[in-house]
């Protein structure tokens, strides 16, 4: 797809519509877990990846938690572990083993002596002490993953060298099997500092979530098309996030992936968006001065002939929360809207793609767009 498409007003409506058809008409309901969230995120990845050059699917688990306790034991003496979250888990009985030293990302197998497979792996923190690992994308639900620390490590190489057999045994428990995503997107900068743009895909029971917040969505896909054929100043990502309506975790998600991609730093600005189409009057929330600013003179330059709303109150709320803290320079700001009688629909099987007033598809557009814009300047 390419960028092109969306320059006037009228293919921007046409696309809303014929999104709003495939991404809440077609599928439905779609809460994070779920088939029909499947196939909503895998169609937002497709339009993306025809126009953006890095995409992905960002996959994380709802819910995973290790039962206690973890445990490597040889002779009765317990290697001191921690695992890594969204690991798989061994069975509930747990197997012998011995550890040998393998080839690829972690040093460490765990060889199941009845199997004769690696049936768990260790991997070594940077830490002297075990500190739990993160892993993600074709990482979740690997096999089990312990995590020693470095003061472990001689230990281990002597039970390697032994060929000790060790009892392991690691009890997981998450939902959901269906997988749950993140739809990520990035435009280089020129610089490595990056302009997070947010809104979040999924739905609660019952109801399409057309105005909440696949409309939203929608127009963040269009921004990320706007820009594609750019060579911004700060690098754009453009996160559809899964789960807000379950506890953020999409979102939460996504900080964890960043803390241990290491690259939490670059973040300089998070602009969310959640339920944009509730009128045509977008409510800006910050308590960033310079920021307010910035969006007071968009919306003046622009006249648009509406009656936006300033709120200078914390912008760390929905999907933005998880990011409050994520490095010690990150600014936010928070959208949504009012104005129409859309929003008695929330949350209800009235909200459904008939009812998403386009003009507040396209007005949110053009306000996003040139606010995306001056943040390169900042």
């Amino acid at each position: 797809m390419s960028a092109t498409i969306l320059d006037t007003p009228e293919q921007r409506a046409a696309y809303v519509q014929r999104m709003l058809q495939a991404l809440c008409s077609e599928p439905g309901p779609h809460p994070s877990g779920t088939e029909a969230y499947e196939q909503v995120a895998r169609r937002i990845h497709m339009e993306l990846d025809a126009a953006l050059p890095t995409v992905f699917l960002d996959r994380y688990l709802d819910f995973w938690q290790a039962l206690p306790r973890p445990e490597i034991i040889y002779q009765g003496k317990r290697v001191a572990v921690e695992v890594a979250e969204n690991c798989a888990g061994t069975s509930p009985a747990g197997f012998t083993g011995v550890i040998e030293r393998i080839d690829g990302p972690v040093p460490y197998g765990i060889v199941d002596i009845n199997s004769g497979e690696v049936a768990a792996c260790i991997a070594v923190g940077k830490d002297v002490h075990a500190q739990r690992g993160y892993l993600f994308d074709d990482e979740v639900l690997s096999l089990p993953r312990f995590v020693i620390g470095i003061g472990e490590v001689p230990f281990v190489d002597l039970l390697v060298a032994e060929c000790a057999q060790v009892q392991v045994r690691l009890r997981v428990v998450y939902a959901p099997e269906v997988p749950t995503y993140n739809i990520i997107a990035t435009i280089p900068g020129e610089l490595p500092d990056e302009i997070l743009v947010m809104a979040h895909a999924d739905s609660i029971i019952m109801t399409e979530g057309a105005n909440d917040n696949m409309a939203t969505a929608i127009v963040t896909l269009m921004l990320a098309q706007a820009f594609a054929e750019t060579r911004p100043r700060c690098t754009l990502t453009f996160a559809i996030t899964g789960s807000e309506e379950y506890g953020l975790m999409g979102a939460r998600h996504y900080v964890r992936r960043r803390q241990v991609e290491g690259t939490a730093g670059r973040l300089k600005f998070v602009v969310n968006s959640d339920s944009l189409t509730y009128g045509p009057n977008l409510w800006a929330t910050t308590h960033d001065r310079e920021l307010m600013d910035l969006v007071q003179a968009v919306h003046e330059d622009l006249a648009l002939g509406t009656e936006p709303i300033y709120s200078a109150a914390e912008c760390w709320m929905n999907d933005a929360a998880c990011f409050r803290d994520i490095n010690r320079h990150i600014r936010g700001i928070n959208f949504n809207s009012r104005g129409y009688e859309t929003l008695a629909a929330n949350h209800t099987p009235a909200d459904k793609a008939a009812n998403v007033p386009i003009d507040c598809a396209e007005s949110a557009f053009l306000v996003l767009r040139a606010l995306i814009e001056r943040l390169q300047s900042l």
